[in-house]
This record gives structure tokens, sequence and C-alpha cells, in this order.
């Protein structure tokens, strides 16, 4: 049985006709209909949007397992990752990543339950704008036990909104036991800004435990509203059989 992952930047539910709707990111995310959903700009600390239940909102209505990595809070607005999973989650941590004065950045990792004893390791992130930034914050991914520890036990799966404009693989993690499922499949699809997408800063990396099938931006005119980012959904097998759980939906806020 084979599990299908969305990574999508949800750019605070803010369309590219500068309307706040979180229902339209809702309806994309039907549209996709995937098992887990890996979501960056999660929230809005500036209180551009009259919500401030975000993530928690969109677990609601899809009838999904929340976590929540919470990078920026101000006046009981939050702001950061989120990963929804019809698979149990196990637990959730969520790392900083952020670097000097920058906009404070962060990785969520899940645990999230396949059954027969495994486990799959998710992480959500969403690394800065700049170079040097996204070097320390690489840096910071591979030196530390933040995947060092994962990368131990397969199978994992990092995926995000990198900000790196290249067409090849992120070097830093190019060199590690992942690998950018873009590459494995020849499939680049750009995803940023979702009308006209020129850049491929969206990306899904796997190791040796996961398969990947295939791997497409998500482009409807819907998803070209919704967000200035378009969905990057990957289709993969893993080496043991997923369990979905129909127990009610769980909410962890890390």
């Amino acid at each position: 049985m084979g599990l299908t992952l969305v990574s999508y930047n949800i750019h605070s539910g803010i369309g590219t006709d500068g309307r706040f709707d979180l229902e339209r990111v809702e309806e994309v995310l039907r549209e996709v209909d995937a098992d887990l959903i890996a979501l960056q700009e999660v929230g809005d600390y500036r209180g551009l949007t009259p919500r401030e239940d975000h993530p928690e909102h969109l677990a609601k209505q899809l009838g999904l397992h929340l976590a929540f990595g919470s990078n920026v809070e101000r006046a009981g607005r939050r702001y950061g990752n989120a990963i929804l999973s019809r698979l149990p989650i196990l637990r959730s941590r969520n790392y900083d990543l952020s670097v000097g004065d920058n906009e404070p950045r962060g990785a969520l990792r899940c645990d999230l339950e396949l059954g027969g004893g495994q486990q799959l390791h998710l992480f959500c992130l969403h690394l800065g704008l700049g170079i040097r930034e996204r070097r320390r914050q690489e840096s910071l991914l591979l030196s530390s036990d933040i995947l060092r520890d994962a990368v131990r036990s397969v199978p994992l799966v990092v995926c995000g909104d990198f900000n790196y404009w290249g067409p090849g693989a992120v070097r830093g993690l190019a060199r590690q036991a992942i690998h950018d499922a873009a590459l494995e499949l020849e499939r680049r699809d750009r995803t940023f800004p979702s009308r006209f997408p020129l850049l491929r800063l969206d990306r899904i990396y796997v190791d040796e435990g996961v398969r990947p099938l295939s791997l497409q931006a998500h482009r409807t005119p819907l998803s070209e509203l919704a967000s200035d980012h378009l969905p990057l959904v990957l289709r993969f097998e893993t080496r043991v059989q997923p369990r979905v759980s129909d127990s009610a939906p769980v909410q962890l806020i890390g």
C-alpha cells in the first residue's frame, strides 16, 4: 500500500488575489486527497487575518491528526509549520533553525505509526531567504541530532519550502543519506509563483526506506489562486504496510 504526501506553503491563507480565505486552502487539500500534509507559513502573527486557529481549523475540517510547530508567537497569534496526517502521530518535536536577526524558522518532526512496530519520520521545514542563512540552517540540520538520529532508522521524508533557486539538489543535504525525489524521478516541477511557476523552491527528500512512485506540482485554477506556492505531491511506498487509523484525530501542539 502506498501513501500520498503533499508539501504546501499556504502563505497564511492569503491568496494571489490578496484575499484571506483558508477555505480555499482546504479545498485545494481536498483536491489532492493526501494521507500526509506538510504545511509551511501556517498562521498569522502580524494580525493580517481574522482567524487565530489556522492549523486547528484545517485539521478539524479535514478530520486529520495534527502537529504544529510554532516559530513566531505574538499577541496570542502563532506562525510556523504544521503536519496533518491520517496516520497516528506518536510524537512530535519542533526544532529551532533561526539564524541571527532573520525571521525565526523551524523544522517540525513527526514520528508516524505505520503498523507492525514500524514508523515513518516526517520533517516539515521552511528555510530562510539568504544563502548564508540557508547554509547555516543546513548545517544545523546535519550537525545536530535533528536528522542524525532519524537517518539511522528508516523510512525518512524531509520536505518543505527550501527557498533554494538552483535546479539541482540542495548541496548539503545531497551528501547525506537522503536524496531529492524529483531528481530520482526526473520530474523537476516548479512551484513558485503559483500563477506562473518559475522556481523549484519546494522539495521532498527521502532515504532508502522510501521508494518514490510519482511527483508533481498540483496545478489547478484553485491552487493558482489559494496561495503563491503550488502544492508538491509525492506518491511513495515504504518498506512496511501502513495502517491508517480510524480513531478520532488527536491534536499535538509543538
